[in-house]
């Protein structure tokens, strides 16, 4: 790790896990549900929700620069060869209550392992979003979840600050959360960490646009 990047302790975190619930009538959802809403039609790509602690939450539109640093992700990721590993891009983890749908995730086994399911946390090497207009979403509700479901390592590339915050350590509880945050800048290189080992090294302004 080079002098620029900086570990913090305890990340900050704003917003309470699960969310409040609204002052009126409401319905959360289970995994079981969601699912069934998807495969009779109910919900289809066109709506571009996610289900987030039983809620259906709208994913944020994309753009040109958040596109290219999750194509920018996978290159590279793929260029390391990570053995017994997939890379899976804007599609489903299902937790217990939640179905994320991560930028990138780099998933335990190969592409036949996920045929006929969706990886679970304990499936999950690496997770990663591509941060511009859902940072703050992605340093509370989405940290919370990944923290929660105890996935081992965490990258934002935070497109508004121009770095990439790796969390790891992962404390579940009442409020879930990352006990270690490292910041990497323009002219750092990251570690990819793939359980425990380092597998290679991304410079992080290979991902910013």
């Amino acid at each position: 790790m080079s002098a620029a990047a900086r570990v913090t302790k305890k990340p900050n975190r704003t917003v309470p896990l699960p969310p409040a619930v609204p002052p009126f009538a409401v319905h959360r959802f289970t995994v079981a549900e969601y699912h069934k809403m998807i495969e009779t039609g109910v919900l289809t790509t066109s709506h571009r929700v996610e289900l987030i602690h039983g809620w259906l939450v709208t994913k944020m539109t994309l753009n040109p620069p958040h596109n290219y640093t999750v194509t920018a992700l996978m290159e590279l990721l793929q260029s390391l060869k990570i053995a017994n590993s997939t890379i899976r891009v804007q599609q489903p983890v299902t937790t217990t209550d939640s179905e994320p749908e991560p930028d990138v995730v780099i998933a335990a086994g190969t592409n036949p392992t996920y045929k006929t399911r969706n990886p679970k946390p304990s499936d999950v090497l690496l997770v990663m979003e591509v941060s511009e207009s859902s940072l703050h979403e992605d340093r509370t509700t989405k940290l919370g979840l990944y923290a929660g479901a105890k996935i081992g390592v965490y990258w934002i590339v935070n497109l508004v600050d121009r770095c990439v915050e790796v969390y790891t350590q992962p404390r579940g509880g009442k409020n879930p959360t990352y006990k270690q945050r490292t910041d990497y800048g323009p002219d750092d290189v990251v570690p990819v960490v793939i359980a425990g080992q380092s597998v290679g090294t991304i410079a992080v302004k290979e991902l910013l646009p």
